[in-house]
């Protein structure tokens, strides 16, 4: 079973509101990135909540997904991290995703899931341009360094670059949605079909 995790604790500080549940392209941007990890085609999709969980919750109504609360989420993205591997004892491999990343759509997450499937690599990694960043995929036999993190997954990264496989994708779709101007920008690239 190969898991997509999503995570979606966060307390939203630079945004001054619970961006997950601010409106992109007519739903939330919480539920618009989980739907699109859902269309991917994994055999199970975890969302990690935290912060406003009740709320951010509603927002996945309908949607066929697990959620784990990670109450320990203002201590940092490495607890949401532990909260996840707790709840993934099934999966032989689990896929990292942000919710706050509006343009990384069911491609992109299912050439993944493919390269996972098809190569024998440990690691998925992804670059766009220069930058990396998630999602990463992760077998198993990682989950315990992740469970130790305090923040992102990039160390982990670093200590096994020869089990890694790195796909490119095209820098326009690496965006984060963590300020009121990131999402200004985010609603003026969606309505002009950028």
């Amino acid at each position: 079973m190969v898991s997509a995790v999503v995570l979606a604790a966060g307390a939203s500080t630079r945004m001054g509101s619970q961006k997950l549940l601010l409106l992109l392209g007519g739903e939330p941007l919480l539920r618009r990135s989980v739907r699109q990890v859902c269309d991917a085609g994994f055999d199970d999709v975890l969302v990690v909540l935290g912060s406003e969980h009740e709320q951010t919750r509603t927002a996945l109504e309908g949607l066929a997904v697990r959620h784990a609360v990670n109450a320990q989420y203002a201590s940092g993205m490495g607890s949401s991290f532990r909260t996840a591997v707790e709840h993934l004892p099934d999966s032989e491999a689990a896929m990292f995703a942000l919710a706050d990343q509006p343009f990384v759509t069911s491609v992109e997450y299912r050439t993944v899931l493919d390269a996972y499937r098809h190569d024998p690599h440990g690691i998925v990694s992804v670059r766009y341009g220069e930058v990396m960043a998630p999602p990463h995929l992760f077998e198993r036999e990682f989950f315990p360094e992740l469970a130790q993190l305090e923040h992102g997954a990039r160390s982990v990264l670093q200590r096994h670059q020869d089990r890694t496989l790195v796909l490119q994708f095209r820098p326009d779709l690496l965006v984060d949605v963590d300020t009121p101007e990131d999402y200004e920008l985010a609603r003026s690239r969606l309505s002009s079909g950028r």
